[in-house]
Order: structure tokens, then C-alpha cells, then sequence
């Protein structure tokens, strides 16, 4: 033990770490408590706990081991196990078995378990008798610290819209910003990606209340690395830190935020101006801060901040190794340090009860504790035995003929209804698919978990998630098998599910007759993108059995209206890659060196050939650099890295890779410089403003690949990935989050805008060094672009909408232009607009929010209030339609706001009440008043009745 813990003293740093501890809040935490990650709020590692001189081993417990989700090691915030302890209860969250379970500390007993629909990345945080956990399914969940049982749990947003993360299904906005808890409130963040919307969340533990939400951080124009601007925002993935008054929000591979802690208010957020500046999810206050008693300072660590860039290790800021210490009382404890009896490389160390609790990365927990007497007594193990799943011979006999007629035994399957598991368990057996079973019972749900969990596959072949499988919610293109345990209760939820079917041979055994009545009303021609086939499955030569003569569907064949890109910066004319998109998956499995060639496609396969940019490169000729590695090819629809042993027809039919140093540089060829190409230009467009023809412009920011036009659609690294929809001029849309590659990274095909990984040998710090892939999304999906700064001539406007307190500007099939006003989201045209009073008070929503059946759902989710009279220049002369896009966004009541509207000095709208005529808040409702006469100025007028006066957006056309 002596060579863990130096006798070195600190008595003036931890009375001063204590004082703030005291002052961030921890009143709940008993003094020789660990109840949250690294200690206190401020996750300064440090406890006023002593450990006794002498320790011994009292327990081991052997868990299953856990893998991070991501491979670099700048997002590792989930790399082991991270203990808590308080009130006697041990605490573990896990990403493997998707739950937290309490043991008795002084003995390693298990006392409860806890399971979630998605991974627990990070330890919980504890208040009084309650336990505040975060999952991947989207809950903030609170049980009870004694019994585990649920006081309360709240989904970041009411969508139950999953994706595919880190090869886990997984909510769109999964809980990465680890809870943290202070006087009552727990506050953590939910969402990954920027532009699928981010939220901050301060939530009264008692009560489970809201106290405030950010929900405006995924959407902010401001600095990217390379002295660049974007849209961008937070990529919460981290444990969240209380500093006084603010709370700190760590942004992924980034820097952390500053928001203030008592309404949510940002204060500061801006990745590093500089490029090669990396940053890391580890954050805290730093404990030997001795001088700042209400605020601490925050600190880093130099080891997570630093990566290698190309051919040297650059570091950010930081202190080196502080994630891996931990002071009790006065002695320092350090992780990389030997202690006898512990097997591997320690992962988390803390001290509570008078005892030290070791996590190790080979999944082994520790307790020593205090050795009384001379004779060490035994040390109790506890290691769960490994029990193999029985399948039935029908589901067995079943399961091999229906692997027989699918495309190939790896993949992803589903099993949508359970009846005793059967399927589910013949699949693990007979194939190498990962499984995934939804059910809504409760008792069905658990007994499959139990039974996966000790056969050890769940969590890395196999998950349960509990939902009514009538409505469950997946996303497209998923699975290469679809099958059901319960054919009556999915039989009418056939059309939804089955767009989950992989294109190329995904198929799915419905669990009835080919001749029903229930296939004859499954319209397979109704389902878009199509392609789908109607057959029967028999098994043969088999005795009877519950699953023969099943009715089949297969998806044949590409997606229509797809197609695939095979290289040389040709067009790639895939009609179904159009604005808006959301993700469909991410994943850094698959990495590339930033200077990769560009992938190619051939029938929902991509092909890459990554540089192995460690090699030795050519010194003195920055022309050429690495060889390539071999070709790795990979399931587009799911990221999936395929074995050697798939696709051989494709692998024997590629071209050998060239060998020996390569060009450093795949531009397209009319780039003609390497680096900072001029902005692109991709031929012209008619301004919806001002129907006019105009080249098509592009907010063009730092990138050294200068943009490659597919046909529909203009990619380019624009600060950050971008695209540009043709057929909709769209604007420059940021893909905030990771950076494209040197070569154009970004390729429509396969019914999909690819963005593969192309960021490895690069430390700049952009927040996500990801791949992913984007499929389309209706028109009602809120998404952001900025369109350009086009300066606007007198009398010329014909069409505009503006979007009062919007984030960005955003142009719709229908043809108006909506802009953002205040224009805050980038380069926008410059239209001349006044308002009375000068600054009103604007507010974003997010369309998340939004309820019932709204025309434009992102423009009616923000509003502007207090707005008393607003002035639209250079209209050109004529009649106009106006329509009028309301919201109520406050919980009031019908009368408490009445508003009178008028345009061109005549009441249209009087004693309007919105919350009267919407019958809900957060519900949009539009009003049309035809025959305006404009002479080059609209002039509206807001005259508040009851309250302040509030309006969503305003929407004006010329007649023709």
C-alpha cells in the first residue's frame, strides 16, 4: 500500500478545497461520502476522509468489462467504471448492461439494479435518499437511493425519434452531460450533435421539475478553429462542473462552456481560434487553487488535451495527469501508482467510509479497508457465472432457414414483440447479428435482459429496450432482419416497421400466412423509397412447427432514386439526398487520415482507402506523403465495418491500391491551389427575394478543400462540413461537429449525404472527430443555413418571410426564403427593417416542442415579444398576401394575451388571442390576409391588449 499513497502533506490546500466544496453546495453529502464522480460539484477529486495507515482487501467483485464509445482517447469519459458511495450504498453505472446497481460497500453485496433503454455512461450524482442518472435512451432518470425504486424521470425532448450511436441504439439526444448536484438541483445536458438540438437542464430533484432549460446552445455562429466562422454549438459529452454562480459544460473534444447556474443564460462558449489546439472531455475545478474561495479555477489535463498531429504530439492546456489523482485527507493518491492485490491498469480510486474503492479497465472492483489484527481474514469474491442460452429446436430450425434466404449472418436484426424470447435467443446462436427486442412488458423485458446479461452478450451483441412495440419509433434502413414473436400485436404497425428493412436483401418474417387478410391490406407500393417484395416462407423437410408458412417481405435491390458515387469528382444525381437532413448514425470505428482519398460506393458499400499515416513520409516534398492501407469496406446504413469474409465478389473486383508514397492532395481538378482554394462558384440561381437571376454564392469559410459540385448537391468545408441543396437553394448548411477531409469528404450516395471520418491526424478542436451518415427529413425537421450576404435593391423584394428570433435562415420547397431577424445565424441579405421598440425581446424554441399540425413548425417555435410596430423596405409596388405565424410559448391562459394587428394602418387581426385559438401553447396557427397594397413599404403594428403583444413570423408575397 505504501507505494500507492505518498506521505506528502497538504493541510493549507485541502482546508481550502473543503471551504469550497462547502460553499458549491454539498450540503446533502455526508463527510466521508463519495456521492457523485470525483467527490463534489466542483469534481476536484478531494475528500476531508481519511484512510486508515494500514488497508487490506476485503472484496472483489468481478463486472463485465466496458468499452468506450469512442476510440480516441480525448472523448473517452467512459473508458471504465466510476464508483460512488453514500450512505453505505455503492453505486455503478453501466454502458454494457445499460443500468445502475447498489451494493453494500462493506460488503459487495448487491442490493438493487436499475435498468434503462440505452447506455449509463457516466456515474450517477446523489442528494439526500435520491440517485440522478443520465442514459442514452434519452431519460434523466431518479430512484431512490435505499430501494432503487423510480421517484421520477424526464425525456430531454418529447420525440422518441433513436439513431444508431457508437453501434448502440440510442435516442437522437442521449444524456452525455453527466449529472451533477447541488442544494436540491441536478443539472445535465442532453444531445450530441449541434444541429439536432441541444439542451441544458436545471431540474428540482425533490419534485422533478423543471427550473430552467437551454435549449438555444446547438445553434450559435461563431468561431471555429483556422480563425473561422460557422454555425456550430456545445456537443456535450462530459460530466458537468459547478463553479459558484456558473456551470460549466463540457463540450466533447473541445472546450467547455460557461452558462450561468441560477437561469441557464450562456456566458461564454468558443472553440480555440487557433487550429491544432486540442481540447478533451476532463474538466474540474483545480484543487490546488488555494486563492479562490466563491470561484474556483478550472484546470485540465495536459495528457487527455494532447493527440498526434501527423508527425508530433501536440497538447492543449492542461496539468499533467490530474484526471488520475484523487486526495483523501492528506495524502495523494495516485492511479498509475502499484497496489498490491489489484489486477490491470486502475481506471477510478475513491475513498469513502474509511475505505479505498479501486475500479479497475479489466472491469474488477476493489475494497480494501482497514486491517484489524494480525491475521488477514479472506477476501470474499463475488463473480457472476456465465450461463449459455437454450433455444427451443422450432425457433433454432427457423431461425438458420430464415438466415439462409437473408443476405448474410451480420448485421443488425430486430425482434419487434416478445413472447418468451426464443428468437432473440436463436439469432445470438446462429448468427453473428446484434440483436435488438422491443416489448412493453415489463416482466418479458427483464427475464430476457437477466438471461442475456449472464450468458454475457448484452450490451455488445444483444439489447432489450421496453416500449410498445405497436409504436415503436426506428430508424431507417437499419436492419437486414425484421422478425416477431408476437405477430398480433405488430400486424398493423407492418408499414412503419418495415422501413426500417436494409436496401440489398433485408427482410422480414411477419409471423403470418402469405393469404390473410392482414397481407392483402399491407400495401407494399404505398411505402417510400420502394422496392419492396411479397413472398412466402416455408420451412421444409422440418416436423410442424409455429413459424412455417410465414409471409416474407425482402427489400430488393438500391433505394429508387438513388445513386452511387464511383470517384473522379463526377456528378453523383442521388434525387433522395435532399435538405433538411438528419443523422442516421455515427461512429469512429472507421478513421481515415484528413488527406484519404475520397471513398467510392457500389450498392450501400463504401470503400476507403485511409492513409496509414504512420508510416515514415517523404521529408522535404509536401506534394506527397504516406502509402495507402488496404481497402475497408463498410455498410453505409449502419457504419458496420465488414469482415474479410463479406462482400469477396466486390473485394476481388477492386483495383490493387497503389503502393509506396502518395499525393498529398485528392482536390478536384478545378482546384489549383493545395491549400485556402478561392470561394466556389457553381453556376446560378433566381433569388427567391427578388426572382432575379444571380450566380449561386456560398458562405465560403476556412477549408482546404475549396467544394465539389454532385449534381443536386455542392459540398464543401466551409469552417466545418457544409452542404448546399440545389434543387432547393438551400444555403450553406453546417454539419457542426466534426471536420470534412482535405479531400471532399462529403458525398451524396445510396440515398444518403456520407460523411465518413476523414479527421485523424488532425488536433484542432472541433468537438467531434466522428463519421456519420444523414438521411432526408420532412420539411417540418428544423435545420439552418445561411444563405449569403446579397445586397438588395430598392423596390426589388417579391417574396420574403422573416423568422422572428430564429437561429438561421432557412428556404422552403414553397419558395420563400425565411430569414432569421435579428439576423444572428451568419451571412444573410441585407434587408432594411425597423422595429419599434428598437430591441423587443426575441425567443427560440425548439421545434421539438412544437404540437399538433403546424404548417411551418420552426418558424412558429420562436417569437418576438413586446413588439409594437415593424417596417419591411424595398418591396417592390403591388398587392401582396400577408400570413401571420403565432405560438403561444408561455403556460397562460385564454384572455391573459389579447393583441389588435394591423398592416398598412388597418386592423386585420382584433382582439386576437392565440392561446384561445390554438387550444394548447406551443401549438402554431397561421392567419392569411389577401390584397395588401404595398408601395415599397409594409408597415405592421402590434397593439397589446391584455400582456405584450407576441408573434412568431410574417410571411409576404407579391401577387403576380
Amino acid at each position: 500500500m505504501h507505494n500507492l499513497i505518498s506521505q506528502r502533506f497538504y493541510p493549507l490546500i485541502v482546508s481550502w478545497c473543503f471551504v469550497i466544496a462547502l460553499m458549491m453546495g454539498l450540503d446533502n453529502a455526508n463527510s466521508s461520502d463519495w456521492p457523485m464522480w470525483r467527490q463534489n460539484a466542483g469534481r476536484t477529486g478531494v475528500t476531508t476522509e481519511s484512510l486508515p495507515e494500514t488497508l487490506s482487501l476485503k472484496w472483489v467483485r468481478k463486472l463485465p468489462e466496458i468499452t468506450p464509445a469512442f476510440h480516441n482517447a480525448r472523448l473517452q469519459f467512459d473508458a471504465g467504471y466510476e464508483p460512488i458511495v453514500a450512505d453505505g450504498v455503492l453505486l455503478i453505472a453501466s454502458s454494457r448492461n445499460d443500468s445502475v446497481t447498489a451494493y453494500e460497500a462493506a460488503t459487495g453485496r448487491e442490493l438493487w439494479v436499475y435498468h434503462t433503454n440505452g447506455p449509463v455512461r457516466f456515474a450517477p450524482a446523489v442528494w439526500k435518499n435520491y440517485v440522478c442518472f443520465g442514459s442514452d435512451d434519452g431519460f434523466l432518470y431518479c430512484v431512490e437511493l435505499s430501494t432503487g425504486k423510480l421517484r421520477w424521470k424526464h425525456r430531454a425532448v418529447p420525440n422518441e425519434r433513436r439513431l444508431l450511436g457508437n453501434q448502440r441504439l440510442i435516442s437522437v439526444w442521449p444524456v452525455r452531460g453527466g449529472p451533477v448536484v447541488s442544494e436540491g438541483i441536478v443539472y445535465f445536458a442532453a444531445g450530441v450533435w449541434p444541429f439536432e438540438g441541444v439542451f441544458v437542464y436545471a431540474m428540482d430533484i425533490a419534485t422533478g421539475k423543471v427550473i430552467w432549460r437551454n435549449e438555444r446552445l446547438g445553434y450559435l455562429f461563431g468561431q471555429q478553429p483556422h480563425n473561422t466562422k460557422a454555425i456550430g454549438g456545445l456537443a456535450p459529452q462530459g460530466y458537468l462542473i459547478i463553479n459558484g454562480d456558473e456551470l460549466i459544460v463540457p463540450c466533447s473534444t473541445a472546450y467547455p462552456a460557461r452558462l450561468n447556474r441560477k437561469t441557464g443564460e450562456l456566458i461564454e462558449f468558443k472553440l480555440p481560434n487557433e487550429g491544432g489546439f486540442p481540447g478533451g472531455w476532463f474538466a474540474a475545478l483545480d484543487p490546488e487553487d488555494a486563492k479562490a474561495i466563491r470561484r474556483g479555477k478550472l484546470a485540465f489535463d495536459k495528457v487527455v488535451n494532447s493527440q498526434r498531429h501527423e508527425d508530433k504530439v501536440r497538447k492543449g492546456l492542461g496539468k499533467e495527469s490530474i484526471s488520475r489523482v484523487i486526495r483523501a485527507g492528506d495524502r495523494s493518491l495516485k492511479f498509475d501508482d502499484k497496489l498490491d492485490g489489484v489486477e490491470g491498469v486502475i481506471h477510478s480510486m475513491i475513498v469513502a467510509d474509511g475505505r479505498l474503492f479501486v475500479a479497475t479497465r479489466n472491469g474488477k472492483l476493489y475494497c480494501f479497508e482497514e486491517q484489524k489484527g494480525v491475521k488477514s481474514t479472506p477476501v470474499k469474491q463475488w463473480q457472476e457465472s456465465v450461463t449459455p442460452l437454450t433455444t427451443t429446436p422450432q425457433s433454432t430450425r427457423f431461425v438458420k432457414a430464415l438466415i439462409q434466404e437473408s443476405a448474410g449472418p451480420q448485421g443488425i436484426a430486430l425482434v419487434v414483440g416478445l413472447k418468451n424470447g426464443s428468437l432473440v435467443k436463436a439469432l445470438l446462436k446462429e448468427s453473428n447479428y446484434h440483436v435488438i427486442a422491443f416489448d412493453h412488458h415489463t416482466d418479458r423485458v427483464d427475464q430476457l435482459r437477466g438471461e442475456l446479461q449472464r450468458a454475457g452478450l448484452y450490451g455488445t451483441r444483444a439489447a432489450v429496450i421496453e416500449c410498445d412495440p405497436k409504436q415503436v419509433t426506428l430508424p431507417p434502413y437499419l436492419a437486414r432482419v425484421i422478425l416477431t414473436e408476437t405477430p398480433e400485436q405488430v400486424a398493423k404497425s407492418w408499414s412503419l416497421i418495415l422501413q426500417s428493412l436494409r436496401p440489398f436483401g433485408g427482410i422480414a418474417a411477419l409471423g403470418i400466412k402469405h393469404h390473410t387478410g392482414i397481407t392483402n391490406d399491407l400495401n407494399l407500393k404505398s411505402l417510400k423509397p420502394g422496392n419492396f417484395e411479397l413472398s412466402e416462407f416455408e420451412l421444409t423437410n422440418t416436423e410442424p412447427s409455429e413459424f412455417e408458412e410465414q409471409a416474407l417481405v425482402r427489400r430488393v435491390g438500391a433505394l429508387p432514386g438513388t445513386a452511387d458515387y464511383r470517384g473522379n469528382y463526377e456528378h453523383c444525381k442521388d434525387t433522395l439526398v435532399r435538405f433538411p437532413l438528419g443523422v442516421l448514425w455515427f461512429d469512429d470505428t472507421l478513421a481515415h487520415f484528413k488527406r484519404s482519398p475520397q471513398p467510392h460506393f457500389f450498392d450501400g458499400i463504401m470503400v476507403s482507402r485511409p492513409k496509414d499515416w504512420h508510416a515514415t513520409r517523404v521529408k522535404g516534398d509536401w506534394s506527397i506523403d504516406y502509402p495507402l492501407n488496404r481497402s475497408v469496406l463498410s455498410d453505409i446504413y449502419t457504419g458496420r465495418v465488414l469482415e474479410p469474409s463479406e462482400q469477396t465478389t466486390l473485394r476481388k473486383n477492386l483495383a490493387a491500391n497503389p503502393t509506396g508514397p502518395q499525393p498529398s492532395y485528392y482536390h478536384a481538378p478545378h482546384q489549383k491551389t493545395m491549400l485556402h482554394p478561392d470561394p466556389p462558384v457553381a453556376g446560378e440561381r433566381i433569388n427567391p427575394l427578388t426572382g432575379l437571376k444571380e450566380p449561386r454564392a456560398f458562405p465560403k469559410m476556412y477549408g482546404c478543400d475549396g467544394g465539389v459540385d454532385y449534381g443536386l448537391f455542392y459540398t464543401l468545408r466551409s469552417g466545418t462540413a457544409s452542404y448546399y441543396d440545389k434543387t432547393l437553394e438551400s444555403g450553406t448548411v453546417f454539419i457542426s461537429g466534426p471536420r470534412s477531409g482535405c479531400s471532399n469528404s462529403i458525398i451524396p450516395s445510396g440515398g444518403l449525404l456520407n460523411v465518413p471520418y476523414f479527421y485523424e491526424g488532425c488536433t484542432c478542436s472541433y468537438p467531434l472527430p466522428a463519421g456519420l451518415s444523414m438521411v432526408a427529413m420532412p420539411e417540418s425537421f428544423e435545420q439552418w443555413s445561411s444563405w449569403g450576404e446579397d445586397k438588395i435593391k430598392p423596390a426589388s423584394i417579391q417574396r420574403i418571410g422573416l423568422n422572428f428570433g430564429a437561429p438561421g435562415d432557412r428556404k422552403t420547397r414553397a419558395g420563400t426564403l425565411w430569414l432569421d431577424y435579428p439576423s444572428i445565424g451568419g451571412p444573410s441579405p441585407q434587408i432594411r427593417v425597423e422595429t419599434k421598440p428598437k430591441n423587443p425581446k426575441y425567443r427560440y424554441r425548439h421545434t421539438n416542442w412544437m404540437q399538433g399540425d403546424n404548417e411551418w413548425p420552426w418558424v412558429a417555435a420562436s417569437t418576438v415579444k413586446g413588439l409594437q410596430e415593424l417596417t419591411l423596405h424595398d418591396l417592390k409596388p403591388g398587392t401582396y398576401t400577408v400570413k401571420l405565424y403565432f405560438a403561444e410559448v408561455d403556460d397562460i391562459q385564454p384572455g391573459q394575451r389579447k393583441q389588435t394587428i394591423s398592416l398598412q394602418g388597418q386592423p386585420v387581426l382584433s382582439d386576437f388571442d392565440i392561446i384561445a385559438e390554438a387550444k394548447h401553447s406551443m401549438t402554431g396557427i397561421t392567419r392569411q390576409i389577401e390584397n395588401i397594397k404595398v408601395d415599397g413599404t409594409l408597415t405592421m403594428t402590434l397593439q397589446a391588449i391584455t400582456g405584450k403583444s407576441l408573434i412568431s413570423g410574417i410571411e409576404i408575397t407579391r401577387a403576380p
